[in-house]
């Protein structure tokens, strides 16, 4: 290999490294912010939240008490038209026990949607997890081998290089050198 081929190298080389150690630098510094979050959604994803699932079975009991509510009213007021009250005390129990199972369902709802997000979190904290450790190594793994790349590149070259001057220009000199003998 000759001198310049060396140098090459020896630049390419430092070229590479430089690269290279910014690039796990970065991936240092995006490790630092990611890296908590990820490893939490892994180990104990929020879901909804408590705050959020509260607000949603609050506002699922206000419809249920809305419902139950108006049904009270609207049997009421057919017990003043029709004279018959004693239908009142049927109706409202069966109405109580229609909202509590309506409020019942509610809360399985939600919690069922919050165990199924909390899935959905835990797989894709492992997901980036499992994505940041390739993207650290290997933007610093592809610079090195881009510097390895360029220093076969010049070698290669320098070769053919070589090569083309001692078959051709050698060769042509002792083609000359043949003929005048």
């Amino acid at each position: 290999m000759s001198k310049g081929s060396a140098n090459a190298g020896k630049t390419n080389y430092g070229i590479g490294q430089s690269y290279s150690e910014g690039y796990q630098g970065q991936g240092g510094d995006i490790a630092s912010a990611e890296l908590p979050f990820l490893q939490n959604e892994l180990t104990n994803p929020q879901g909804f939240g408590a705050q959020t699932t509260s607000q949603m079975q609050t506002q699922g009991g206000q419809a249920v008490a809305g419902a139950t509510g108006a049904a009270k009213e609207a049997a009421d007021l057919n017990a003043s038209r029709t004279g018959n009250t004693a239908a009142i005390p049927g109706v409202i129990d069966a109405n109580a026990r229609a909202a509590m199972a309506q409020q019942s369902n509610n809360v399985l709802d939600i919690a069922q949607k919050n165990a199924l997000l909390k899935q959905q979190q835990q797989q894709e904290g492992s997901e980036g997890l499992e994505k940041m450790y390739g993207t650290d190594v290997t933007a610093a793994l592809q610079s090195l081998g881009l510097s390895d790349q360029a220093i076969g590149d010049w070698t290669g070259g320098k070769n053919v290089s070589n090569n083309f001057g001692e078959e051709y220009l050698l060769g042509a000199s002792g083609f000359g050198a043949q003929q005048k003998g």
